[in-house]
């Protein structure tokens, strides 16, 4: 199996281990709270998805305007005769425009819908002011405790909060409302406790729901930021491997010293173009260069030197000639250069130049005075169905450039 197939069945790993509670300590999560127990990864939570959570406040708020504006007009039409009418509308429309601000301020800074303490004290002042139904309409008063009911589960299914500060709002609520029940209905001690078991009821059930649903949510958040860290961990050894490989084919492709092509490479190269040649019937030439005298530079001034000036010489190649060329190193002093689509004179003008630039420059930073030559010998392929017979040639060149004189180019 490839590490990429493994993903899908790490994650569905992941899942089941976390279904039986045998995952990592950071993931775990307060099945009471429905928060992680780790303060990191319940912050990363709410960051991620504080957009989300910003929305649902949003609507949460509109509806809950809306409401209040529709109690408004309920009292309108009971209270417009009586002082009790231009309090409660004080204290709606200032409700009212409480979630609006609040609805503002989330849509600047929505990480806002995140902290309990201001959701909870938007909740309490709400709260509060319903409460004075209760008390401007005491006609009312058992629909009231209905539409509280209902009240005490949306706190806790459609209000984004912690479920502890939602436990302290509901409760807060659920007392508020017993206490000015027996006040307003005069209820009788077995009331009261059937009361205080009905409100107890939905806060229950609110619990329950919400905290079914926060464990359900950062549950999925969990596999989705595992899934993230083995993708993470499987790109970086997708790299490395990628890395490792790309290293292995330059060790097997490349010449250590110079960086050139190594002879397996230039040779599957050279074919390669042999080919193109062969069906295109383009020009293809080949230059074989030898130092002068390398022996010589060993002998005097070490091996290190002598690995200096190769290198320097690898150099010049790559400078000297196209990137469309293929340079290598046949081994020792000697060094190749097939010229794809290039015939004798052009490529006889390239090798001058290289031998031109060779002779004038410092192949070696530990002895500026030593210079070093190159003899070439060039050969184009002619009626050649092999590289042998063309490298012959160039080679047949070389030695009778060599014998000429060297530092120079040798046509063969």
């Amino acid at each position: 199996m490839t590490d990429v197939e493994a993903i899908p069945d790490a994650v569905a790993t992941q899942a089941l281990e976390m279904e039986a509670g045998g995952i990592d300590p950071r993931w775990k999560i307060n099945g009471w709270t429905g928060e992680f127990r780790d303060p990191d990864r319940e912050r990363a939570y709410l960051e991620k998805n504080q957009h989300a959570i910003a929305r649902q406040m949003t609507v949460a708020l509109a509806v809950w305007a809306a409401l209040v504006l529709v109690f408004l007009l309920a009292d309108l039409e009971s209270l417009i005769d009586s002082a009790g009418f231009w309090v409660s509308t004080v204290i709606r429309l200032s409700m009212v425009a409480a979630l609006v601000f609040f609805a503002w301020k989330i849509k600047r800074r929505p990480m806002l819908a995140t902290q309990a303490r201001w959701i909870s004290a938007l909740e309490v002042i709400g709260m509060t002011a319903f409460l004075a139904v209760y008390l401007f309409r005491p006609e009312v008063s058992h629909w009231a405790f209905t539409l509280t009911l209902i009240m005490l589960v949306t706190t806790f299914v459609y209000i984004p909060n912690r479920i502890p500060a939602i436990l302290a709002v509901t409760s807060y609520m659920g007392v508020s409302t017993v206490v000015i029940l027996y006040h307003v209905d005069s209820l009788v001690p077995s009331q009261l406790v059937s009361i205080s078991i009905v409100t107890l009821m939905p806060i229950g059930l609110g619990w329950g729901t919400a905290a079914r649903t926060q464990v359900l949510q950062r549950t999925q958040f969990a596999l989705w930021q595992q899934a993230q860290e083995v993708n993470a961990r499987l790109s970086r050894e997708v790299e490395q491997r990628s890395r490792l490989q790309a290293e292995l084919v330059h060790q097997a492709t490349t010449d250590a010293l110079t960086g050139l092509n190594n002879r397996r490479q230039y040779e599957s190269l050279f074919q390669h173009e042999l080919n193109r040649s062969l069906r295109t019937g383009q020009p293809l030439t080949l230059c074989i260069i030898d130092l002068d005298h390398f022996k010589q530079i060993n002998d005097t001034w070490g091996h290190a030197v002598g690995d200096e000036v190769l290198k320097r010489v690898g150099q010049l190649c790559r400078d000297s000639f196209r990137a469309t060329d293929i340079l290598g190193r046949l081994g020792g002093e000697e060094f190749v250069a097939l010229l794809p689509e290039t015939d004798l004179p052009s490529a006889l003008m390239v090798a001058q130049r290289f031998v031109d630039k060779l002779a004038a420059i410092t192949v070696s930073e530990e002895v500026p005075q030593l210079r070093v030559t190159a003899t070439v010998g060039v050969a184009q392929r002619d009626n050649e169905n092999h590289l042998d017979p063309l490298l012959q040639r160039a080679d047949k060149a070389l030695y009778a450039g060599k014998n000429a004189g060297r530092n120079q180019v040798v046509t063969g």
